[in-house]
């Protein structure tokens, strides 16, 4: 046992002498620094610098005069502590690198052809250049969800970072997304934390977008995008990604979270709203409008009412526009 725990710790970079003290202590208790040196076999001066090193890193504490003794930190506690800090170290080292490749793909103009797409291969590599993605995006990030999913469709924790920091998320998911049931999940917790969502039918690949920065899409719209994917840097082709993007979105309908807390898609619009509003559109009257269908004008005013709590418009103008860009007209 204590070999494995001996083998844990030189994993943390703790040092030999380190190590051996902390042992000691977690061992046979809580001792002053004259104890310690007996029971490690150090000269009093290398096991003052061991326990500083110790409390340090929070593998120790000391406690007040008279005793002043030396007590260990319970090994689970104290080492979530030192993974934590690393972790952190590992963060901003990464969010260093990220802004070093930003600034060396900053200027499009010196870029050669080549340098525009970058062919990225497997899961791990695909992933990574995923979280740049988003970490590109200053404005607002675009995506398609398509399948094949992956296995573990977990909550993304760097599109909620990033949302908190105030990036705005526009995702379209492919409707087969609602009926798995681990995707459907985390998307309830995107949509809680801001997300604007919709759904479409047939979405034609996986995409995302930061801004009019960076895109990601599989390399092969028939291969899992997590085996190989694009890169796409300002150029003709990353407009054009935008423009399907907005295309998708535009004839998509809204995601919104139930009681239950699960996904529904908004209602489509009835055909005889959609008469009705193409009508009001082409400038008829509330009277005339009524005429056509065989409907009163009180009725027609209703409706449009209805219409505009629907799409959280505040004039008939802004319903009209609601509705083309929802694709009702």
């Amino acid at each position: 046992m204590w070999r494995t725990g001996l083998s844990i710790l030189r994993s943390t970079g703790l040092g030999t002498e380190n190590e051996a003290t902390y042992l000691a202590l977690v061992r046979q208790g809580p001792a002053n620094v004259a104890e310690l040196a007996d029971r490690v076999g150090l000269s009093e001066a290398d096991m003052l610098r061991a326990v500083d090193a110790l409390q340090r890193e929070g593998f120790v504490h000391r406690t007040p005069p008279p005793r002043e003794l030396v007590v260990p930190v319970p090994p689970d506690l104290a080492v979530e502590q030192l993974l934590q800090r690393q972790e952190e170290e590992l963060e901003r080292v990464r969010e260093a690198a990220y802004r070093l490749t930003a600034a060396a793909y900053n200027q499009a103009s010196d870029r050669r052809t080549e340098e525009l797409i970058e062919i990225v291969s497997g899961q791990t590599a695909v992933g990574l250049a995923f979280d740049r993605v988003q970490r590109t995006a200053r404005d607002q990030m675009r995506e398609l969800v398509a399948p094949p999913y992956a296995a573990s469709a977990e909550v993304n924790r760097t599109q909620l970072a990033r949302q908190a920091e105030g990036v705005t998320y526009r995702v379209v998911y492919d409707s087969s997304a609602l009926s798995d049931e681990v995707l459907s999940a985390s998307a309830v917790s995107h949509v809680r934390a801001g997300e604007q969502a919709r759904i479409v039918d047939d979405l034609p690949t996986k995409l995302a977008v930061a801004d009019r920065e960076l895109a990601l899409l599989p390399l092969d719209w028939a291969t899992p995008a997590r085996d190989a994917a694009l890169l796409v840097h300002p150029c003709g082709l990353l407009d054009a990604l935008v423009a399907l993007f907005e295309t998708v979105w535009a004839r998509a309908s809204p995601l919104t979270v139930t009681a239950e807390d699960t996904l529904s898609a908004e209602e489509a619009m009835s055909a005889e709203d959609r008469y009705l509003l193409s009508l009001l559109v082409a400038g008829l009257t509330d009277d005339a409008a009524g005429a056509r269908l065989g409907i009163s004008r009180r009725t027609v005013a209703r409706r449009v009412q209805l219409l505009m709590e629907r799409t959280n418009s505040r004039s008939r103008l802004q319903l009209g526009w609601h509705a083309r860009d929802r694709g009702w007209l």
